[in-house]
């Protein structure tokens, strides 16, 4: 089993729900920061990645317990333009750990718009949710 660091539109239990079949609570999820990355929107889509930036760091979600058909719906979820790394993501009780994180080929295209997910969750979800069922990412 592994350990995700979640930053983007799986921190929603409605999509994790979605991508993974069973609720975002089965995971054991815990916050979490990643130093020296930032996120911002994908070019076109409402959707983040992470860039590199010595400065900042991002909040998220430290996912526990993914097996391994888990982790294929991760990657089919996240598709070709992602890969997966493992970086060290501090909890927030201090400890470090070595969690699997999404990031964009560099091939993927952003903008340097900040990508924030209380707003995302206002005024893109449900339009999100919708592109999942019907197998669309927007």
């Amino acid at each position: 089993m592994w350990t995700y660091f979640f930053y983007g539109t799986l921190m929603d239990p409605d999509v994790t729900q979605e991508v993974l079949l069973q609720p975002l609570s089965d995971f054991t999820p815990r916050p979490g920061r990643l130093f020296g990355y930032r996120r911002v929107y994908v070019a076109g889509a409402s959707y983040p990645s992470l860039v590199l930036d010595p400065e900042a760091a991002v909040d998220g979600l430290l996912v526990s317990n993914i097996k391994q058909l888990d982790a294929s719906r991760l990657s089919r979820f996240e598709g070709h333009e992602y890969q997966v790394r493992l970086l060290s993501v501090q909890a927030t009780n201090g400890e470090t750990a070595e969690a699997r994180v999404f990031l964009a080929k560099p091939s993927v295209k952003t903008i340097d718009k900040p990508w924030l997910f209380d707003t995302w969750c206002l005024n893109e979800k449900e339009r999100f949710l919708d592109g999942i069922r019907r197998d669309t990412l927007i």
